[in-house]
């Protein structure tokens, strides 16, 4: 054997090792080790919060732990570059959100893009923003708000977590269907907006149940409208903004997301866990009193919600001219 025909033969011999390790773990995955779901943003968070209750599930499920591992920054923004260069082998995965797939990529450059570098798995979960008013206020109804925000000479303002937030966008788009004239107040996230609609600073606001709803019980802030998809949520009595505007929506949502090139047997593994769990009576008892429900599909609906996702917001934040901090 000659020396170039050893080193090729060498070389070959390097590669099928390295491909039939590559392929082992899709078949015995998840025995090797634990697995990592990284999270774009901080814990306790309504995305945090959701993906600890899966985590827990998996491991139940596989008897192998998965490990949730908050890289809180730009949107989830860290989180997606991380999971973008880790290895595809179902070790590493992501909790994406809305804002991370959706929206950031609209509003701005990232390093990464949602559909290329990532295999989508399993759609998990959704939860409504809530259209409310201090309670304090004159404002006791969708009806005078809109009658309010339409007056002669009037501005009322809404607040939000930050330029480019689902609930900027989501108040802007209100603003656009509803014909009302409202000044948009940012923050550095939703406690500080929550402080000043309670105090009555602000005029209104689109907040998670999670956030809304506590103050709604202690008498602080008064539900208006729920900008679900689906009616019915958000209490008796409470219209659907999406009945009065069709198509009106904001839902933040999340999924479970791998680097490019998760094998398909982890990946259907994965996609069937996720919607046995999601479709159990105690898991959605735990998300409920959270306002999240349980939103799933095959991985190829997880891709195209992504699309449609952000074709909708693409267009909120050209009418609107949204442009990011």
């Amino acid at each position: 054997m000659t020396a170039f025909n050893k080193r090729a033969f060498l070389l070959g011999s390097i590669a099928l090792a390295a491909s039939t390790a590559f392929a082992q773990p899709a078949s015995d995955w998840p025995a090797a080790k634990p697995v990592t779901i990284v999270v774009g943003f901080s814990a306790g968070g309504p995305t945090d919060v959701v993906a600890r209750i899966v985590a827990e599930q998996l491991s139940t499920k596989f008897k192998q732990s998965f490990v949730v591992d908050n890289k809180a920054g730009a949107s989830g923004g860290v989180a997606a570059n991380l999971v973008k260069q880790a290895a595809p082998d179902g070790y590493t995965l992501m909790f994406g959100s809305s804002s991370t797939l959706s929206i950031i990529p609209t509003l701005q450059k990232t390093g990464y893009d949602p559909l290329r570098d990532f295999t989508a798995i399993a759609l998990v979960a959704s939860y409504p923003y809530f259209l409310v008013a201090p309670a304090s206020s004159s404002i006791t109804s969708l009806d005078e708000l809109l009658k309010q925000g339409r007056a002669s000479g009037s501005q009322l303002s809404y607040g939000s977590a930050g330029n480019g937030a689902v609930n900027h966008l989501a108040g802007e788009w209100f603003k656009h269907e509803a014909k009302i004239n409202a000044v948009h107040v940012p923050y550095k996230g939703d406690s500080a907006a929550v402080t000043d609609l309670v105090a009555g600073r602000l005029d209104f606001a689109f907040l998670a149940g999670s956030v809304a709803l506590p103050q709604v019980k202690a008498g602080k802030m008064r539900v208006l409208a729920s900008a679900s998809a689906v009616a019915g949520r958000g209490g008796e009595g409470v219209p659907t903004l999406g009945d009065r505007y069709p198509g009106f929506a904001a839902e933040p949502w999340n999924g479970l997301m791998g680097p490019k090139g998760v094998p398909e047997p982890i990946v259907a593994k994965l996609n069937a866990a996720v919607n046995e769990i999601m479709a159990r009576p105690d898991v959605l008892a735990r998300l409920g009193p959270m306002e999240q429900y349980a939103f799933t599909g095959t991985p190829q609906q997880f891709t195209d919600h992504i699309k449609t996702q952000t074709e909708r917001w693409a267009s909120v934040i050209k009418t609107s001219n949204i442009k990011a901090d």
